[in-house]
């Protein structure tokens, strides 16, 4: 499948089968995100223009590797390729099953298995949301009803682990808002409790000890505007009080003072967990809660969008790398950027590319020597996402499995994530299975590539 191409209707490829796809999004070392779908038969990648994947390169094989479904499960395997097949930085001995953001690597080209809507097209999505903030289809999708509800005063409780952009998020609400007035950031984790009242509602000069001069406050800091405030849990409750009517009746009274003062200000929170749960534990206000929740903006981690992490990589590098331009990136960092688990999400991401650039200004190509942490293990999937390994083989797909590895029962368990006793368990499904037969080798040509063409690698 080419760029800017549908995926056919006829792949399956997740459990809401009508809806999604799987694919794989190649990543280097190209840079225009070109998609190859895995279709409902044989899906072949390699050199040859006739392949599914076709992949230009002379450390490819004309017909390279083979994706086949074995009942509801996709599985890989090198066709006797001469630089051989990678998952998940390991090479193929045989065969193995995909499942989404798995990593693949042939030759110099790495992909990252997706999921795809049917409908959407193969054309990569990657840009600039505001200035500095990057997102690719995965990220763009999340922001989709936001960007709708921007212009609206509804309040909007944005979610995601540290480091994975929420306030990155917050100011591109901001400007897709609209509003004339600044975009104002607090952090209430870093507010000392007896300062928190003072410092999002203002005080005047004198209200007490220290107060040596008047402050305004975050809240009317905002006016016109928008108020972010991180990790809202940690405010304390005292605090959530004042600031629900402060909501709720547009005005905030600061310290000293009597007097009402009105505001207009877009509040946005954010919290690195469920707020519900910190309501469940005491620690957050039912009533603050139910107000602040108009929309909930979920932003992704960097793990489930890895096909985003060489694209973002290279921006960040490039900012890093300032005028200087950024260098090219060896398949194998590409490799080991997609199969690490990003624990500290874009900030991680950031902070790994000021170093490689400070590290080895000027040089041509960053390759994977340069990056001295191992890749942390691969994180756990959700199961709705993709099928679980064994989770859907029946006696036929068995049956297939045992034929592709030509009779072995021990490698057909290991390729269909089975153990061996459910492996005799299914041959006893099976009428007059003789194993003799399947071990014979297929007559006439085989769906492996032949002798090496001249200049095939």
């Amino acid at each position: 499948m080419t760029q800017g191409t549908t995926v056919p209707s006829a792949v399956r490829g997740s459990p809401r089968d009508t809806e999604a796809v799987l694919a794989i999004r190649w990543v280097a070392p190209e840079e225009d995100g070109r998609l190859t779908a895995i279709g409902p038969g044989a899906t072949l990648l390699g050199r040859d223009p006739d392949c599914a994947g076709a992949l230009p390169s002379t450390e490819i094989s004309r017909k390279h590797a083979e994706i086949r479904w074995i009942g509801a499960i996709p599985m890989l395997r090198d066709l006797d390729s001469t630089n051989g097949v990678f998952l998940n930085g390991q090479r193929l001995s045989t065969q193995a099953p995909l499942r989404a953001r798995d990593v693949v690597r042939l030759g110099d080209w790495v992909g990252v298995v997706t999921s795809v809507r049917r409908d959407a097209p193969g054309a990569w999505a990657f840009e600039e949301i505001i200035p500095g903030y990057w997102g690719g289809a995965v990220l763009l999708e999340a922001f989709a009803a936001a960007r709708k509800l921007a212009a609206s005063d509804l309040p909007i409780v944005i979610q995601g682990e540290t480091g994975a952009g929420k306030e990155g998020a917050a100011r591109a609400i901001h400007d897709w808002s609209g509003r004339r007035g600044r975009f104002v950031g607090l952090n209430c984790a870093a507010l000392p409790e007896t300062l928190a009242e003072g410092e999002l509602f203002g005080y005047r000069k004198g209200a007490f000890t220290g107060a040596d001069r008047a402050n305004t406050g975050h809240l009317r800091a905002a006016e016109g505007g928008t108020l972010f405030l991180d990790e809202i849990a940690d405010l304390p409750l005292p605090v959530q009080a004042k600031l629900l009517r402060a909501i709720e009746e547009r005005e905030v009274v600061p310290l000293g003072e009597t007097t009402p003062v009105r505001i207009d200000v877009r509040l946005l929170a954010a919290s690195q967990g469920p707020l519900l749960k910190a309501v469940d534990e005491k620690r957050f206000r039912g009533d603050l809660y139910a107000r602040l929740q108009g929309f909930a903006l979920a932003i992704p981690p960097l793990r489930d969008r890895i096909e985003e992490v060489p694209f973002l990589f290279r921006k960040l590098l490039a900012r890093a790398a300032g005028g200087g331009g950024a260098p090219r990136l060896d398949p194998l960092l590409v490799e080991k950027l997609c199969a690490h688990g990003w624990p500290f999400n874009v900030r991680e991401l950031a902070l790994l590319a000021r170093r490689l650039a400070v590290l080895h200004p000027g040089v041509a190509m960053l390759d994977a020597a340069m990056w001295s942490e191992p890749p942390a293990a691969p994180p756990s999937r959700p199961a709705e996402e993709a099928p679980r390994p064994g989770a859907d083989v029946d006696a036929d797909a068995f049956l297939a499995a045992l034929r592709a590895n030509q009779g072995n029962v021990k490698s057909t368990a290991a390729a269909l994530g089975i153990s061996r006793g459910r492996a005799y368990r299914l041959m006893e499904q099976l009428d007059a299975l003789d194993l003799d037969e399947i071990r014979k080798p297929a007559p006439g040509p085989s769906s492996r590539p032949g002798p090496t063409e001249p200049g095939d690698q």
